[in-house]
């Protein structure tokens, strides 16, 4: 009984050394995966506030557009406006309105 009760006592204290060195391997490969994660984290951080960043600038882009456009629109008014086209007309290319009397209808078959 003692021969079988050392046997024991000698494989319980194997088994323990053996789960000791599993229960470390298994803590050092969760310090791993938590150092990975932690690495991965901040990567995904420092990208994220890069592309806001890129969104911000466009959409100052975007506003900027849209007041140039819409100084374009004020200046495409202006210069085609019909007072301005007519004078223009007049006193550039000497042109007038023809008199009734000079205005043909031509009429399609």
């Amino acid at each position: 009984m003692k021969d079988l009760s050392q046997s024991l006592n000698v494989w319980l204290k194997r088994a323990s050394l053996q789960a000791e060195r599993y229960a470390m391997m298994l803590g050092l490969i969760l310090l791993v995966f938590l150092v990975i994660s932690a690495q991965s984290v901040v990567y995904s951080s420092f990208q994220a506030r890069g592309h806001i960043n890129y969104l911000h600038q466009l959409e100052r882009d975007r506003n900027n557009m849209q007041v140039e456009w819409g100084q374009l629109l004020l200046e495409q008014s202006a210069w085609a406006s019909h007072s301005r086209v007519e004078s223009m007309v007049s006193e550039q290319l000497q042109m007038s309105v023809p008199p009734a009397k000079q205005i043909i209808l031509v009429r399609l078959p």
